[in-house]
């Protein structure tokens, strides 16, 4: 793991679509051959997605928020706060600054990119678009 990453969160997402046996079978995997963990692996991902087409199928996805029938009542601050966590210290600092800059609670965004890499420009630019059209599919 690179010292920069943090160790993996489960997401609501995780909790709905996994169970102890499953997360049982991927303890087991390093005491297994290699043709044995391909297997297993498999198999447990398969599980994980017949799990998430039986929650999707079953509409217990709108207690995660997730139900198309609902619009979505969060903001993409919002999102962006609710992310922030599963991201390295570097993206958590970048989503930090994105969030409060759709709050209004910092500088604007151009003051702000001359401080930053021409990559990092761009990857603001990139969310920039991205908030805007989240923007205008919630005030629809």
């Amino acid at each position: 793991m690179n010292h920069d990453e943090q160790p993996l969160k489960l997401t609501d997402l995780d909790y709905l679509t996994g169970d102890h046996h499953l997360q049982m079978m991927k303890a087991a995997l390093p005491y297994l051959n290699v043709p044995q963990q391909r297997t297993f692996s498999m198999i447990i991902k398969m599980q994980e997605l017949r799990r998430t087409m039986a929650l999707f199928g079953d509409q217990q996805v709108a207690a995660m928020g997730l139900s198309p029938a609902e619009k979505a009542p969060h903001s993409p601050a919002d999102m962006l706060d609710a992310i922030k966590p599963y991201g390295n210290t570097r993206e958590q600092e970048m989503i930090g600054l994105l969030s409060n800059l759709m709050r209004g609670i910092t500088m604007p965004v151009e003051q702000m990119k001359v401080f930053l890499s021409p990559d990092q420009q761009s990857k603001v630019d990139t969310m920039q678009l991205m908030m805007q059209s989240m923007q205008q599919t919630t005030d629809q």
